[in-house]
């Protein structure tokens, strides 16, 4: 049987491929190669989802493992109650008199 494929939301930071090579040659990873990464990925597993973000990189490495969840950050700040910005809440029907 098929395991069932659902989406998982990968978030990291890594190191473009610019970074790595520098990194390669003096040892030190510059500030201005590191780069975040946010986005939704449909597969099997969290460990699929990891093997298909590493190699979405483009010979980017991670600098540190990347966080998988089945929730959005937006769903669990909004499920904590966190306050809103303004201009960013859903909007709300407007009363008919």
């Amino acid at each position: 049987m098929p395991s069932k494929i659902m989406p998982y939301y990968v978030e990291g930071l890594f190191a473009n491929q610019q970074g790595v090579k520098r990194k390669r040659k003096t040892g030190v990873l510059p500030a201005g190669s590191i780069e975040p990464y946010a986005r939704t990925i449909w597969a099997n597993s969290p460990q699929e989802a990891i093997r298909m973000a590493t190699s979405d990189l483009a010979g980017g490495e991670w600098t540190q493992s990347p966080r998988v969840s089945q929730t959005t950050e937006e769903q669990r700040m909004r499920s904590m109650g966190s306050p809103e910005l303004p201009g960013f809440s859903t909007a709300r029907p407007k009363k008919v008199k």
